[in-house]
């Protein structure tokens, strides 16, 4: 407990004035505002001039007196600085600076030697982070036809799904059983602003729909959206409803493949392929749903040294042995590092077909 300067005055005022205390620097955040009956005391960290008294007059009846509070209780800025009395020092070095926040779930990889300490970090995570209700460790890789990644829940509420928030558009995703990358973010933002009004869009494995969702909240356009996990596309039909998106975007479930080759075929003018481990397996796909000529956005995983050398090469080769042209390389960039030395590379290209 301390003893401070006060304002006193009736409850329903009490926004206000904290909010004035505020902006004139004179409110002490040390100290914790105080209710007593229908009276609300405001700590001061100074005395009052006479003339912000006055200022205060228009605002509230109110006196000022000593009373004493309660300390207000220091949130700590860091994970590393919650952790900096809870942990041997040899091992703060290794704690995550970063992990993905997916609306209010937060997931962390940890390295092996900080096995034992999970609970402790979900812990320091969800004191510094108010925002963050649930948080999981990785427990394995993405794999499988689904792109799921093993979970393990190591603090916070029991919970899997959430909304995610993202550029204006809003996404539910169950993190347990699809694939979402906020760090792809930029990324879709990047794509959707190289859309123009009137296109016809193809992403070939839509997940929730970020890639379609945005494209279709940006622009004038028909956005195909074809996933393969039945839960994802579940996710990818309520995405479209919470966005109130139908008709601009039609989902498919299935194989990209068979989807272009039964309902696609030469229809559309730009495809997106956000499948890294096997987008160029489906290159031919992809030419074959286009008009003749169209942009694909490719993206593919590549090792260093340089990575979008690489990417770029691959793609322009399995063009190529589909006997389509490049007309232009519209770009090449490293979307994140997926590994030590290994990185997700994006490569757009305009192509068309001579034939």
């Amino acid at each position: 407990m301390r003893r401070a300067l006060a304002v006193i005055t009736v409850k329903n005022r009490g926004e206000v004035i904290r909010r004035y205390l505020a902006s004139i620097d004179a409110l002490d955040f040390n100290l914790k505002i105080e209710v007593v009956d229908d009276k609300i005391c405001i700590p001061l960290s100074r005395q009052l001039s006479e003339e912000e008294e006055r200022q205060l007059e228009r605002l509230c009846d109110f006196i000022i007196e000593e009373r004493e509070f309660k300390e207000a209780p220091k949130r700590p800025k860091s994970v590393i600085e919650w952790l900096s009395d809870k942990m041997p020092p040899y091992l703060l070095a290794s704690v995550p600076r970063s992990w993905d926040i997916i609306g209010d779930i937060a997931i962390v990889e940890l390295p092996d030697e900080l096995l034992g300490y999970e609970k402790l970090i979900a812990e320091a995570i969800l004191a510094v982070h108010k925002n963050i209700k649930t948080v999981y460790a990785k427990a394995g890789s993405v794999s499988g036809d689904f792109r799921v990644r093993p979970l393990k829940l190591i603090g916070g509420e029991d919970k899997s799904a959430t909304i995610h928030r993202e550029h204006g558009a809003r996404f539910y995703v169950n993190v347990k059983n699809v694939y979402f990358s906020p760090r792809l973010a930029t990324e879709r933002k990047r794509v959707a602003s190289q859309v123009r009004d009137g296109e016809i869009i193809l992403d070939m494995f839509s997940g929730v729909g970020p890639f379609a969702i945005q494209i279709a909240l940006s622009k004038k356009v028909l956005v195909y959206a074809i996933e393969l996990n039945p839960a994802a596309y579940e996710s990818l039909v309520k995405n479209i409803e919470l966005n109130k998106l139908q008709g601009k975007v039609i989902p498919f479930l299935g194989d990209a493949r068979r989807v272009i080759e039964e309902r696609l075929m030469c229809k559309v003018d730009r495809v997106i392929m956000n499948l890294p481990e096997r987008s160029l397996d489906y290159v031919d796909a992809a030419l074959k749903a286009l008009r003749g000529r169209g942009i694909l956005h490719v993206y593919v995983f590549e090792e260093e040294p340089q990575p979008m050398m690489k990417a770029k090469r691959r793609v322009l080769s399995k063009v190529e042995e589909n006997k389509w042209n490049v007309l232009n390389v519209l770009y090449a960039g490293l979307v994140k590092q997926v590994a030590p030395r290994r990185w997700q590379v994006a490569v757009d290209v305009e192509v068309y077909c001579s034939s």
